[in-house]
């Protein structure tokens, strides 16, 4: 019954490990979905002079995951209409972007890059997404650096965990 148990605790802080190593994977990948979406928004304000709802659906279809949500979810509502777009962004930020989608920082970034859409000239907005563009190109570069090194720590971590649980029952 003690081994049993021994069993269940090291595969279990193996497991942790892992998942913190994914969940660390996936926050970049929401990175590079949100830099994708961005440019696909910039690119049809810019070109297409598309109105943003089109937009965000644009962007909508070509991401995945949470960043995708949360376009489709501003779309939705923005067709809808009856608020202004940086109360439904905050809205559908908070309704689909959590901590284990994005760190706090850059989330906090995306919502000051919606309280500033929509209400200003092509142009300008142009320009405020060319801005954010430029943090989150910084917040990935961090990000790489950190994610080599913690992908493989986490699970390595995990493993000498439940090991070293596995002792102490011993």
């Amino acid at each position: 019954m003690k081994w049993l148990g021994m069993c269940m605790v090291f595969l279990g802080c193996m497991g942790l490990g892992i998942w913190y190593s994914a969940l660390y994977t996936r926050r970049f990948k929401n990175l590079v979905s949100c830099r994708k979406a961005v440019l696909i928004i910039r690119g049809e304000i810019a070109y297409g002079r598309t109105p943003l709802p089109q937009a965000f659906f644009q962007a909508a279809g070509r991401v995945w995951g949470a960043v995708k949500e949360f376009f489709l979810l501003v779309a939705d509502r923005m067709e809808e209409g009856g608020a202004r777009l940086e109360k439904i962004w905050s809205q559908a930020l908070q309704e689909t972007i959590s901590d284990r989608e994005m760190r706090k920082e850059d989330i906090r970034e995306l919502r000051e890059l919606g309280d500033t859409l929509g209400y200003l000239d092509a142009q300008m907005q142009l320009q405020i997404l060319d801005l954010y563009l430029n943090r989150l190109e910084q917040s990935m570069k961090e990000y790489e650096a950190e994610k080599k090194s913690r992908a493989r720590l986490y699970p390595v971590l995990g493993t000498m965990c439940g090991m070293l649980i596995c002792i102490i029952i011993l």
